[in-house]
């Protein structure tokens, strides 16, 4: 290869890396600080807002927000309205929420539940601040978040900032619905607003308004939720209703959720306008399209956590294995001396078998996540299986997720992420439980300086091992920090 070429090629090569890097960059999961709030419609017109819904708390869910999720009020298009389509709402709210572990109390009805979807947005307004702003989704009618901010304090206008994206919102007045994005603007010029691109049509034929063939692996997931997400978009429910003639291409529309996606890999921080299907993929299957390297200026402390090796245990390990090196199961890169494995029940399945109890002092208050470092030996069976144990707090703490302190008391499932295709025999990390079925929760403890505190831990799933155990706080570190810093410790 001459020079010339070789130059050539090397340009095209740095080119195509720029371009990586670029799209990697725009799809980082790095929400500004603040909190979250929604409005949309769904009960006239605008079925798309079912899925957009839905798939906005699935959001929130897959990236790790769901304490920033603060607000949700829906059917706002006044004055007129489908009952069938509000009931198509309440089940893409409320009932996305409790799918994907958002409080349900922060979501509400507009067309019975007006009054109280103001009063819980004014009482988040009032806890606005410069460092802790409340970003405000508008996908519906302006009627009704004109209504919101005119309820707030005047002096914590300056800390709501309002996104839309489509000029039919912003611009329809029927039915009740006077006001619009202009006068928003107008009448209250201390709140911040943005206005991204039309979602409708912001990233081709891989938009969240596409083909409804790029959705087929929701429906053909095992995941019931995912299931049900692809369900309740309005491609096939609407023919159910009416005759739509703009719905024969089958577009699977959920274009409000780009303003979400948006608002979560930065905003206007370099946020991802022109995402699509493709993205919400990546994140849903926990490989989310980003940089996940730990940000540099967190510094640890030895009070940011708790570190338990899991064969640091003064229970009779009765039904756990433990593991030394050059043992014929024994995992590489174990913490440690050794690990754990559990030897009872089934492969897939069981009761809470063999406890192990680990005690210890909680270094200073906070709200500390648990993580836990695990592993699988399949010899044979779905990949699924094998990754999963129990666990169980007991002492003086609060419940920091959406789970009551008496749900964290009692036995809940903990397991491995990843996906029947995770790699067995290595190291990964455990970072949700699940209640019910497909319903996963961060485990988040209020823990209380010097206070001593017992976490339990069961077998459920044979062959499932445990190197170590970490509670890290949750409000200095984000879980790409936390698991970037613990790895291998």
């Amino acid at each position: 290869m001459n020079n010339n070429n070789l130059l050539k090629h090397s340009l095209i090569g740095l080119c195509l890396i720029s371009s990586l890097l670029s799209f990697a960059q725009k799809s980082k999961i790095d929400m500004p600080k603040g909190r979250i709030a929604f409005s949309s419609d769904g009960n006239l017109h605008d079925s798309d807002d079912w899925g957009a819904t839905a798939f906005s708390l699935a959001l929130l869910h897959y990236a790790d927000l769901e304490k920033r999720f603060v607000h949700y009020d829906y059917n706002n298009h006044l004055g007129d309205s489908r009952e069938s389509w509000e009931k198509m709402m309440d089940d893409a709210a409320k009932g996305g929420a409790k799918r994907f572990g958002l409080d349900v109390s922060k979501v509400f009805n507009d067309q019975t539940e007006k009054e109280a979807a103001i009063a819980n947005f004014v009482k988040e307004a009032k806890k606005s601040s410069k460092n802790n702003p409340l970003w405000f989704i508008c996908a519906g009618p302006m009627q009704m978040a004109y209504s919101l901010i005119e309820a707030t304090p005047e002096n914590k206008r300056q800390f709501i900032y309002a996104i839309s994206h489509s000029t039919w919102n912003e611009d329809h007045t029927h039915g009740t619905n006077e006001k619009t994005w202009a006068d928003m603007k107008k009448d209250f010029p201390s709140v911040t607003y943005y206005d991204i691109i039309d979602q409708n049509n912001a990233n081709g034929e891989d938009d969240f308004k596409s083909h409804i063939n790029n959705w087929m692996w929701l429906k053909n997931s095992s995941n019931k939720n995912w299931q049900w997400l692809y369900h309740i978009d309005d491609t096939y429910q609407v023919d159910e209703l009416e005759t739509w003639d703009s719905n024969t291409e089958k577009h699977f529309d959920i274009s409000d959720t780009g303003i979400t996606y948006w608002l979560i890999t930065g905003g206007p921080n370099n946020g991802n306008e022109k995402a699509g299907w493709k993205e919400v993929k990546a994140l849903f299957e926990n490989k989310p399209i980003e940089m996940t390297s730990a940000t540099p200026d967190v510094k640890l402390t030895s009070s940011d956590y708790i570190f338990i090796e899991a064969e640091n245990t003064t229970s009779n390990l009765q039904e756990w294995n433990l593991l030394k090196k050059g043992d014929v199961h024994y995992i590489e890169k174990a913490s440690g001396f050794a690990h754990i494995e559990f030897a009872g029940n089934m492969p897939n399945t069981g009761e809470p078998n063999s406890p192990l109890e680990y005690t210890f002092i909680a270094p200073k208050d906070g709200n500390f996540r648990l993580l836990m470092m695990s592993s699988k030996r399949l010899e044979g069976v779905q990949g699924d299986w094998c990754n999963d144990g129990f666990v169980k707090m007991k002492g003086d703490f609060t419940s920091e997720t959406n789970l009551s302190k008496e749900e964290l008391e009692d036995y809940i499932k903990y397991f491995q992420e990843g996906s029947t295709n995770t790699p067995e025999l290595e190291w990964h990390w455990g970072q949700r439980a699940e209640k019910g079925t497909h319903m996963f929760f961060n485990l988040i403890y209020g823990l209380k300086k010097g206070e001593q505190y017992t976490l339990t831990l069961a077998g459920r799933s044979k062959r499932f091992s445990v190197d170590y155990l970490v509670f890290y706080d949750a409000d200095k570190f984000s879980l790409i920090d936390a698991k970037a810093h613990f790895k291998n410790h």
